[in-house]
């Protein structure tokens, strides 16, 4: 038991020092990322929600990117995002985030987009489900895609520990306090699932949206982007800050599926499979509907 918490410790700790890398290059790159990333036409706000243990200010580098490209971009304003508090503390969070949204709702005349990393994925979902009449849509970026037991193994040994350090219960407590429908079923809103396979704390087959729920027609998509990078470091990652951008703009009524491919020079798309492998499976994927 020591040696795996001891393996997992040390794969939490390549994933911080990954993340640094991620950070770094996201400044090396700014300029031409600016370029890259798609820019609304109107104004569009986005509500970012922090991992477990993250204080608010995790998300500002992202905030200001997005501020930058001309989105309405705030912190959820909680602080730091401790886990979950008790049986009432999704509803607490959701009654104290509510007017936020309003009030970012009325700014624009348009609902508000949930960004949330990790844990903050999971609670844009809820908030999404609670109150759909004010989120536009939510992308989760490294989140458990339907938070149950079963997943748990999983999810790397630090983040129990730290769970249990920070709050005094384990993960398995927290998920005996929550009623069994929740978190099982998509929220009423489109849905953007970032994963990684190189994710240092939790696994890609709990990360990724299950197949069978998948759509891209009826107006409420769900949709997988799989990217090269580490689970830390999602939200100052180079390549997925031109997904979060482009997803942020895609029009629910006419949604296809992202492809970093429109934001490389002619010729250089090839490139972008490197960095996200997702593509080579969607491209296939259109050859067999075109087949049949």
């Amino acid at each position: 038991m020591a040696l795996r918490e001891a393996l997992h410790l040390a794969r939490f700790a390549m994933d911080l020092g990954w993340a640094t890398g991620e950070y770094a290059s996201k400044i090396a790159f700014d300029p031409i990322l600016r370029r890259l990333a798609p820019k609304p036409t109107s104004p569009k706000a986005v509500l970012t929600l922090p991992g477990f243990g993250g204080p608010e200010i995790s998300l500002a580098p992202l905030n200001a990117f997005l501020g930058r490209q001309g989105f309405l971009a705030e912190g959820w304003g909680l602080g730091t995002n401790r886990g979950p508090q008790g049986v009432d503390a999704l509803t607490e969070m959701v009654e104290r985030l509510t007017p936020k949204l309003a009030r970012m709702a009325d700014a624009t005349g348009g609902k508000v987009a949930l960004v949330g990393q990790s844990l903050g994925g999971i609670y844009a979902r809820e908030v999404a489900r609670a109150v759909p009449h004010l989120v536009d849509r939510v992308i989760t970026l490294g989140s458990p895609a339907y938070l149950k037991a079963d997943g748990l193994d999983h999810m790397n040994a630090t983040l129990h520990v730290a769970m249990r350090f920070i709050n005094g219960k384990k993960v398995e407590d927290h998920l005996a306090d929550i009623p069994p429908d929740q978190f099982h079923a998509p929220p009423p809103v489109p849905l953007v699932a970032v994963f990684s396979a190189f994710d240092g704390v939790v696994d890609e087959t709990t990360t990724a949206i299950p197949v069978g729920d998948l759509t891209f027609e009826g107006g409420l998509p769900r949709e997988n982007i799989e990217v090269v990078a580490s689970h830390c470091g999602m939200a100052v990652n180079p390549i997925i800050l031109i997904a979060v951008c482009d997803r942020l703009l895609a029009d629910p009524a006419r949604w296809e599926r992202f492809d970093a491919r429109a934001y490389l020079p002619a010729g250089t798309g090839f490139a972008a499979k490197f960095f996200y492998p997702g593509l080579r499976a969607s491209a296939a994927t259109r050859k067999q509907d075109m087949a049949a």
